[in-house]
């Protein structure tokens, strides 16, 4: 009987410390299309609970909008604080395109579906305090169950 109330113990403080270190956050745009689809929900390990180094290249990250911290946003991380973005990549300026210093503690995100994202091209670097969390896995729906990749962002 003790064994077993150990056990039960052990399994709620899992719990406990899984959902105090994991969200739920719904895909509302196509802008990570195909990757990620509208209505898809992720499970999302809070920042505060991962390894106190920055997000890398290829990681999905999930970050406040700048004009509302309410809203979350979900992106690839593109480079990170010291990295260039060639001109192709860059941030838009009129017609043109730029070259992006990323400064230190920034990040340059993009949409896997480019056509689609609004992202840094064109509101340019996000600051790493504005990350909130990293996408581990798609939960929902059962049929697109799976794990989020790091992978190299696309154009």
């Amino acid at each position: 009987m003790r064994l077993a109330a150990l056990a039960l113990l052990a399994l709620a403080l899992v719990l406990v410390a899984l959902l105090s270190s994991t969200y739920f956050v719904r895909v509302a745009t196509e802008s990570m299309a195909p990757t990620l689809l509208v209505g898809d929900r992720l499970l999302v390990v809070r920042r505060a609970v991962l390894p106190r180094r920055s997000p890398r290249r290829g990681q999905v990250v999930v970050f406040t909008a700048a004009g509302d911290r309410s809203r979350r946003l979900v992106k690839r991380v593109a480079a990170v604080g010291g990295d260039t973005v060639p001109a192709d990549r860059g941030t838009a300026l009129g017609a043109r395109r730029r070259e992006v210093a990323v400064p230190p503690g920034g990040l340059y995100v993009l949409g896997d579906n480019g056509r689609a994202s609004h992202d840094s091209r064109e509101y340019g670097c996000i600051g790493t305090d504005r990350v909130k969390g990293r996408a581990l896995l798609v939960v929902w729906p059962p049929g697109r169950a799976r794990r989020v990749r790091c992978a190299p962002p696309r154009a």
